[in-house]
């Protein structure tokens, strides 16, 4: 069996204008499932294979024809995995996060931050991307001077850090940005 083709391929606008007097909806929709049916007694031997190579999020035998949604997102999975506490707090006392980061190489790194490392990517990613791109940077948990010591305290700022974190690293075009891969790194 012959493999499908788009039916608009040897199109070179975007745009049709069809005459109102030339549309015969009964021939369209006959064609719209002729259409169908020929997509859907696609043999599944005929489908482009999915590249090999290290296990990802998306399922290998998903065929989306020439949408193919690839992100440029380095990280395929984030997460804080826990805490801990560093130095004694009359001498300067500070929470470092163990931030776990799978790479779609299958590459895990492990980046211990500071709550202030990620208010310096909040700040680096508001002022390197453009402005339309503001609003997929969640806000940062708040501080809380007196309670920042407190165990549940932490473990739910662990939590919420994990969720902005995951939001920033995952996302196809803020994940790929200079300010996030020297942030990982540094």
């Amino acid at each position: 069996m012959p493999a499908p083709s788009h039916p608009f391929r040897n199109t070179e606008s975007l745009l049709v204008v069809i005459p109102d007097d030339g549309i015969d909806v009964e021939a369209e929709a006959r064609l719209y499932d002729e259409l169908c049916d020929d997509q859907v007694s696609i043999h599944p031997s005929t489908r482009p294979k999915s590249p090999q190579g290290p296990p990802s999020i998306f399922s290998r035998d998903i065929w989306l024809n020439d949408n193919s949604g690839t992100s440029l997102a380095f990280a395929r999975n984030v997460h804080i995995a826990g805490w801990t506490s560093v130095g004694d707090k009359l001498g300067g006392a500070y929470v470092v996060y163990d931030c776990v980061i799978h790479t779609k190489e299958g590459t895990t790194i492990h980046a211990h931050k500071r709550y202030s490392d990620f208010v310096l990517l909040h700040d680096a990613l508001k002022h390197s991307l453009p402005k339309h791109q503001h609003h997929f940077i969640p806000a940062l948990p708040p501080k809380s001077p007196f309670s920042r010591y407190r165990a549940a305290f932490v473990d739910r700022r662990r939590r919420q850090l994990q969720y902005w974190l995951s939001a920033v690293l995952l996302h196809p075009e803020i994940g790929a940005c200079q300010s996030v891969r020297w942030w990982v790194m540094d």
